[in-house]
């Protein structure tokens, strides 16, 4: 047959590729983004059979078309028995694992022409974002063809296809073709998109993940079998008839391979596979009990190495035969299970998280600032165990929402004697998925933490290493190893006793990332030894060192090592205080840019019963309130059809958790202004504050805004001054307290917000040099990463909290003996020195010292460079707090011609007078017209520079 003329065989393809992360197809970088086409594209090109008539020819893309088809009317010995081996609902086990290694091959052929592409998955929302000329391609129009973009019937800027072609588009492709030996799917590539109301939902995919056994979840995923919503959302079966409609090529299973989104669409099964795996299930296939040739122990075809009797009855296998797969030997469904070890790559929904928590004598002094009036005062020890506690219902709620599921293990540490003593919180091996009602939970830490008391000396270095080899790199047998994986160290103090930091290199830890948190006063935490354990492992474009003397910034810690490793993104983060019997709101925006929120508030008296919380969205619908249900995308208050965000939310201890995703929700019930309201011991919401910028400006770890930062400690809490009501002259014109509710007499509370998104238009505050020294500049630049679309800023405001004097210096003042932070009193958890104690004392005396200098900042920018704060020369050695206000409009429409980011800088100044009007809005960018339509947006960013003492 001409077909088979100088064919390639496959044999080459073994299984020692290296592979690495696949990722959410909406998050792609533009690179990413073009290398994963660009391969596509260079495997439509690639001919397999080059020298047979120009009409019998085939690429690599057809012919895996073509395998797809062919194993759907494949035989089995004996007696070529009939068999569909990648489909059939109920009882076609092999669905799953069928796909997951054909996506293997597939992967490492993108491979051959594009080293280390990977394929992305697209997990079933709004596909807008990725059907792009650029990626995806659109919709089709004329005759359901596609017209447009690099899988067009016509080649870029050819015939009638608009889009610009590539330097690397290959000479001999003139279009997206599916060759004539396809009979009637032959031709240009066919879509017919569906309404959003045809998606599955948020909760199909939770309750597909529930699935506690594997024919349920099989038979779910594949066919909606067993769902609320079956049989109007189908999954697997249903997202291919989304795409393709009534005359596109995805709708039918036998030439459904030809369109790219099949790929993306079965990558995004085999992550729900992934993920169900990682939830107790990693070993589960049924040895019996399925369809023929689909239990466990069943060879694949055609990956059946030498084994006589199988084959096709398909009719494209007489233009386009089978592939010859015999050097890679016989593959079972059983060989799929262990994805990592076999193939080497897992999703960017599985995040790894090892927590080393310190446990030495030190953590039994008093957390400096409390930041409530009337409770009592708590030790580090309480304010820490608090802090994972919170960290662990946030992974719960996380969880429970389907989007990531986090595995995580908590460590504490210290030194007895000449032995170090960690102890792993969470039964053996030490890790898990952090799930509620499990051995790997917030309940389960907190009954085991509850009988944990703090002793010893802090043996860093020692415990840095531990963490990562017991709580790191041990889940999943530390495979791939490319994944990035986290690790976050919270400790009070100095290393005391152990191995030198330096025993460890630098980045030798990575890609593992480290946060670090020095819990205590200026006077005892060490910010060479902070950053050095972060220069062990990778740096994000994310504050990774953290230093505070408050609960808040302990849970800014958590929060934010939490939303690193789920792909998450600050952009709102004040603090405020509360008296009792008041409420307040706290809003905002989404955007089209945004996929999802995930919110937490924390009052910081740990009381659930003084707390009420309620989310409204931008139509006024409430889709969290505490009198429902905060489950399953609720829309109270809507008054039309349109389709509501899903929302997951958990509360315990004075704190919400909340996810908020759109779940293909309408723009009327998702791009705007969205308010988080939030009330403190009211029976009525009849006192509202509203807290003006300046005040939302104040980073949490800076501590007060006025009065005493220490000396509040030697009052009883009963008798403590909330800031609201100290008075003080403004020292600027962010500088400015809420108007009052006459509730001043009573109890205060501050209440700490996060709010993170999963978003395409990202911004972060990154200081230009993590090892910053008195004398020398101090620089952080505002950078932004926009993954579509552009952006016109329009106000940009910085305040700065900085010391005045240099705690550390005090130390000799404070400790004339030289007694160590771990020592305790015989007998007592009681620290025979608390830099707390001593430091409330020294303010006492003289104030001065203590103070911070509290300044508005400018956001600068030099020749059309990147948005910076910058300090010429830092004179104080300490802890420089900087909280940058963004406003700005957002069109999804238009990316910059450039590719990057867009930056109008007209109104990157200082805040104006307090009478004067806002700054004027700078104008769209120049790829915008009259006809875009801008969403606002705002963002509110905080970070430290720790300066060292040259």
């Amino acid at each position: 047959r001409p077909s088979l003329l100088n064919e390639i065989t496959l044999a080459d393809k073994d299984d020692t590729t290296t592979m690495g992360i696949r990722k959410n197809a909406k998050f792609l970088t533009a690179a990413e983004k073009e290398n994963f086409v660009r391969a596509c594209v260079l495997m439509k090109a690639d001919i397999v059979n080059p020298l047979a008539a120009a009409a019998d020819r085939y690429s690599r893309w057809d012919q895996y078309a073509a395998i797809h088809w062919m194993i759907q009317q494949a035989t089995a010995p004996p007696g070529a028995v009939p068999v569909n081996f990648g489909h059939g609902g109920s009882g076609a086990y092999s669905f799953l694992s069928w796909h997951r290694y054909f996506l293997y091959q597939f992967e490492k052929q993108l491979q051959s022409y594009v080293a280390s592409v990977m394929l992305p998955y697209w997990d079933w929302t709004d596909p807008a974002p990725i059907m792009t000329d650029t990626f995806m391609g659109p919709n089709g129009t004329v005759s359901h063809e596609v017209r447009s973009g690099y899988f067009a019937k016509d080649a870029p800027a050819t015939g009638v296809n608009p889009t610009p072609s590539p330097a690397w588009w290959p000479a001999g492709l003139t279009g997206w073709l599916l060759p004539a030996s396809f009979g009637t799917a032959s031709g240009a590539l066919k879509r017919g998109l569906s309404p959003l109301s045809g998606l599955p939902t948020t909760n199909d995919l939770r309750s597909t993940l529930a699935k506690t056994a594997y024919p349920a979840f099989q038979n779910a995923i594949e066919s909606g079998n067993g769902l609320v919503t079956f049989p109007s959302q189908q999954m697997h079966n249903g997202m291919h008839g989304w795409i393709g409609g009534a005359f596109g090529q995805m709708s039918n299973p036998l030439y459904a391979a030809f369109d790219p989104f099949f790929y993306l669409h079965h990558c995004n099964i085999d992550r729900l596979w992934a993920m169900w795996q990682a939830d107790g299930h990693a070993t589960d296939y049924p040895v019996s009990g399925g369809n023929a040739y689909h239990n466990r122990n069943d060879i694949m075809y055609p990956w059946v190495g030498a084994t006589p009797g199988y084959g096709t009855t398909a009719g494209i296998s007489i233009a386009i035969p089978m592939p010859d797969f015999s050097a890679i030997g016989i593959k079972r469904n059983v060989d799929t299970l262990d994805f990592r070890t076999a193939f080497g790559y897992t999703y960017d929904s599985i995040a790894v998280i090892g927590v080393g928590l310190d446990r030495t004598g030190s953590m039994n002094g008093l957390t400096p600032d409390p930041m409530t009036t009337g409770a009592p005062d708590v030790t580090k020890w309480e304010a820490a165990k608090r802090g994972v506690s919170a960290f662990l219902q946030d992974c719960e709620t996380v969880q429970n929402s389907g989007i990531i599921y986090t595995v995580a293990g908590i460590e504490t540490f210290r030194r007895l004697g000449a032995a170090n003593d960690f102890h792993p919180v969470f039964a053996s091996p030490g890790y898990g998925l952090i799930k509620g009602g499990t051995g790997f939970s917030k309940a389960t830490f907190d009954s085991a933490a509850g009988a944990m008391s703090p002793g010893g000396d802090t043996p860093l270095a020692d415990a840095l290493v531990d963490v990562k080899n017991t709580l790191v790199n041990a889940p999943f047998g530390g495979v791939p190893a490319d994944e990035q994986r986290y690790l976050a160290m919270l400790t009070d103090g100095l290393l005391t006793s152990g191995s030198p930091m330096s025993s460890i290199a630098n980045g030798s830890f990575s890609p593992i990332a480290v946060f670090s948190m020095g819990f205590g006063t200026g006077a005892e935490v060490d910010y060479p030894t902070l950053q050095s354990m972060v220069d062990k492992g990778r740096t994000l474009s994310t504050q990774q060192l953290f230093h505070g003397e408050n609960a808040g910034t302990i849970d800014k810690f958590y929060s934010n090592a939490m939303a690193a490793a789920i792909g998450f993104t600050s952009i709102f983060d004040p603090v405020m205080e509360l008296f009792a019997g008041e409420y307040t709101h706290v809003e905002f925006q989404a955007t089209s840019a945004d996929d999802a929120f995930f919110i937490s508030a924390q009052g910081m008296d740990f009381i659930d019963g003084n707390w009420s919380f309620h989310l409204h969205g931008p139509n006024g619908t409430m889709v969290y309130g505490e009198d429902a249900t905060p489950m399953g995308g609720m829309d109270m208050g809507c008054m039309h059809c349109c389709r509501p965000p899903h929302v997951t939310a958990n509360r315990s201890n004075g704190r919400l958790s909340l996810m908020l995703q759109r779940d293909s929700a309408d723009a009327d019930c998702w791009v705007g202004n969205w308010t988080l309201m939030a009330s403190f011991k009211a029976k009525h919401l009849d006192a509202m504050v509203m807290f003006p910028l300046g005040n939302l400006m104040q980073p949490v770890a800076a501590g007060p805004a006025r009065g005493p930062r220490y000396s509040r400690l030697l009052v009883d809490p009963k008798n403590r001054i909330a800031q609201r009501n100290v008075v003080q002259a403004a020292r600027h014109v962010l500088d400015v307290h809420p108007a009052g509710s006459n509730h001043n007499g009573g109890e205060a509370c501050d209440l700490a917000v996060n709010v993170y998104a999963r978003t395409r238009l990202r911004y972060s505050l990154v200081a230009s040099d993590n090892h910053a020294v008195t004398g020398k500049e101090v620089a952080i630049q505002l950078k932004a990463d926009l993954l579509q679309g552009n952006v016109s800023n329009t106000r940009t405001f910085a305040r700065m909290v900085s010391p005045v004097s240099n705690l550390a210096a005090l130390g000799p003042k404070l400790n004339p003996n030289k007694i160590s932070a771990d020592e305790i009193v015989a007998g007592a958890l009681v620290p025979k020195f608390d830099p707390a104690k001593a430091l409330a004392a020294y303010e006492k005396r003289d104030p001065k010292l203590t103070a911070q200098r509290d300044e508005v900042v400018n956001v600068a920018v030099h020749d059309n460079g990147p948005m910076h704060v910058h300090i010429e020369k830092a004179a104080v050695a300490g802890p420089y707090h900087l909280s940058v206000y963004i406003e700005g409009d957002y069109c999804p429409d238009h990316d910059t011609a450039s590719g990057h980011d867009h930056m109008d800088h007209a109104a990157m100044d200082s805040p104006p007078p307090a009478a004067a009007p806002p700054a004027t809005p700078a104008a769209p960018t120049s790829v915008c017209g009259p006809q875009c339509m801008p969403e606002r947006f705002t963002r509110l960013l905080t970070t430290m520079a720790a300066v060292s003492q040259a």
